[in-house]
């Protein structure tokens, strides 16, 4: 399984967004603690297909980066983030 994280900035007033975090959310298991980071759990994408996944969703003033994750991790979240990231092998 491959953990991916996506990050965004949307940069479209007016626009509704909830298509884009369905496709997110249809990437595999998903976590969202932070206002614009995913974690997304995939056995079925990688960086760059769940990237083009999300490119009909956002428009070309948004800004999308989605990154394969391995290996270490810190910071201060709440203890169902760090339970969720923990289960996942990086």
């Amino acid at each position: 399984m491959t953990v991916l994280l996506v990050t965004y900035e949307l940069k479209t007033p007016g626009k509704d967004y909830t298509s884009f975090y369905n496709a997110i959310k249809s990437g595999g298991e998903w976590w969202h603690f932070l206002e614009a980071v995913w974690l997304v759990d995939s056995t079925t994408h990688n960086a760059d297909t769940l990237a083009k996944s999300l490119y009909p969703h956002i428009t070309q003033q948004d800004r999308l980066m989605v990154v394969a994750l391995a290996g270490g991790h810190q910071g201060w979240l709440p203890e169902a983030a760090w339970t969720w990231i923990n289960n996942r092998k990086f």
